[in-house]
């Protein structure tokens, strides 16, 4: 999470080792994706951990590669907001009835995600491969201004067509865009598929 008082977090300490760790903006989407793939938990682990961290473990223990990586992923998904507002596992409140779900996918949207950095920051995201904290991508990222590309396309995905009842043409307008802009897939509040809680919990379970 982006702070003014302390540094992006390049290293993560566990039982008095200190790791180097890669949090490129564009490392962490490919993380996510390894989440998201068929991999077996194992596989997982490994392919985290050799994309998160930099430097080798003493012993090669898929045990310890889990602990990492549970807490480098723990790392990555804080946030500043709503905290008091979600449980532990990022979940919204079961009694209101909502599903914690994005209305974006960082791959399915690269190209307006990319272009809503160039329009609103001048910012060109393919200078900054390798080099951009996820820290700061993701600060920028969550307060992109509403007429970009991206911020567009999700307020589609969430617009609710029972507010447009009274006016059919723009309820028409909305539906389509709903439709031609729907996912490919059912995403998270993370932007990547599937429930992120059970994912970890299957894998840091049983790679101890």
């Amino acid at each position: 999470m982006f702070s003014f008082t302390k540094r992006p977090e390049t290293t993560f300490k566990l039982f008095n080792n200190e790791y180097r760790i890669n949090l490129a903006f564009n490392v962490v989407i490919e993380a996510f994706g390894v989440l998201d793939s068929e991999l077996t938990d194992e596989e997982k682990i490994e392919k985290c951990f050799d994309l998160l961290v930099i430097d080798e473990l003493p012993v090669d223990k898929l045990s310890i590669k889990s602990d990492i990586i549970s807490n480098v992923f723990s790392y990555i998904n804080e946030h500043p907001y709503g905290n008091d507002t979600e449980d532990y596992d990022g979940n919204t409140d079961k009694e209101s009835g909502k599903n914690n779900v994005a209305d974006f996918d960082y791959e399915q949207d690269a190209g307006a995600i990319y272009a809503s950095f160039l329009n609103f920051y001048h910012i060109d995201l393919n200078q900054m491969i390798d080099r951009m904290h996820w820290d700061q991508f993701k600060a920028l990222f969550d307060n992109l201004g509403s007429e970009t590309p991206i911020q567009k396309i999700r307020q589609y995905r969430s617009d609710d067509l029972t507010g447009y009842k009274d006016d059919p043409e723009r309820a028409q307008f909305v539906s389509e865009m709903k439709a031609y802009y729907q996912l490919d897939k059912d995403v998270d509040s993370d932007g990547f598929t599937g429930d992120a809680s059970s994912v970890f919990n299957m894998m840091f379970e049983d790679g101890k």
